[in-house]
């Protein structure tokens, strides 16, 4: 009765009769085929949902902030180290594209600077993160005691993008709004460029602890610098974290010495 009620369904017969041998059609073969497919994909779906529950284990989708990278990695690697059956991807992108995954709830957890006021968020401060200005170490303005921003912004500027969250907070905490000469996407590249004596570039001190140590750059004396903020770890309010994503929120902000 079951394989009358298939064909029937189905609209063509799934067996060839011819006494007592019975034998598959070509649409039974391809339905065979597909249920043990389906079949297949349910296991993988089950045993996915399982280590994903298991606090152990899990997959992990974390979006951090480009400026992130001096020590994101060494918080993974710590955390890996502890949980060495969870898998991570790890996607390094610009404040626009972190707060539109925050928005659509493409993924567990954002690492950014100051996050937006205006979108429902559950957010946690767990490392400071100072911007300072960085010149050649044969600028002029070198050997001032202090330079006032007047006295910036009548040099060659290397700004981020605009949009960016490092360019947000320069001009809301100085007043400074920046008609810069150049303008780069990457702090690297900034780096790079101040390295080169194209002009004066603003980063976060975490991401020019080794150049500042050898002396390649230095650091500028300027007034309302460095600007003080923090590193956030943040999630939208209405995504109910993982057991993992909730083990590594809550590693990062109690490993925050870890820069």
């Amino acid at each position: 009765m079951q394989i009358q009620q298939l064909n029937k369904n189905i609209g063509s017969d799934l067996l060839n009769i011819k006494g007592k041998t019975l034998s598959p059609t070509f649409i039974g073969k391809k339905l065979y085929q597909t249920c043990l497919e389906v079949i297949a994909k349910l296991e993988q779906t089950r045993s996915d949902i399982e280590q994903t529950l298991d606090p152990k284990a899990g997959h992990l989708q974390i979006a951090v902030a480009t400026t992130t990278n001096s020590f994101v990695s060494r918080v993974l690697a710590k955390f890996k180290k502890e949980y060495p059956k969870m898998t991570f991807f790890l996607e390094v992108t610009n404040r626009k594209s972190l707060l539109e995954k925050l928005n659509n709830n493409e993924t567990d957890l954002v690492i950014m600077g100051e996050p937006p006021v205006d979108m429902p968020l559950i957010k946690k401060p767990f490392m400071e993160n100072p911007l300072i200005a960085i010149a050649h170490p044969d600028h002029p303005l070198l050997n001032n005691k202090n330079n006032s921003i007047k006295a910036l912004n009548k040099e060659t500027l290397i700004t981020r993008e605009q949009g960016s969250g490092t360019r947000i907070t320069i001009e809301r905490i100085t007043g400074m709004h920046f008609n810069s000469d150049i303008e780069i996407n990457s702090n690297e590249a900034i780096i790079e460029a101040v390295q080169a004596g194209l002009g004066i570039g603003f980063v976060s001190k975490h991401t020019v602890k080794l150049e500042l140590q050898n002396g390649i750059i230095k650091q500028l004396n300027t007034d309302k610098f460095p600007i003080t903020r923090h590193w956030y770890v943040v999630h939208h309010a209405k995504n109910k974290l993982s057991p993992i994503a909730q083990r590594f929120k809550d590693f990062i902000v109690e490993n925050s010495n870890l820069q």
